[in-house]
């Protein structure tokens, strides 16, 4: 197992609410602060969509499969819906 930083995110729909929308798994905090970087500078602050994701809380350290680990080092960083965290969760392939 690596160790890795999840950030936990969350979808606003107008009309319907808030509701969990997955993770984002870093290499590193660098890697996570620069994924955040480039979410947020597209966003236009003088319009609120009617659907937009956002984060939740604070980034946390927690360990991955060497498998799952070699794609995020890849990439610098994986996003994963709410159903894909879920199931990776269950095979024991990501540890809080």
């Amino acid at each position: 197992m690596k160790k890795v930083i999840l950030q936990y995110w969350e979808e606003s729909e107008r009309g319907w609410g808030v509701r969990p929308d997955g993770c984002s798994i870093h290499h590193d905090i660098k890697s996570h602060g620069d994924y955040i970087k480039t979410i947020y500078e597209k966003r236009d602050c003088n319009f609120i969509p009617d659907e937009y994701d956002r984060i939740v809380g604070h980034p946390i350290e927690i360990e991955i499969s060497e498998s799952l680990f070699g794609q995020i080092k890849e990439n610098g960083s994986l996003r994963l819906f709410e159903y894909e965290m879920n199931n990776l969760l269950k095979m024991k392939e990501i540890k809080l």
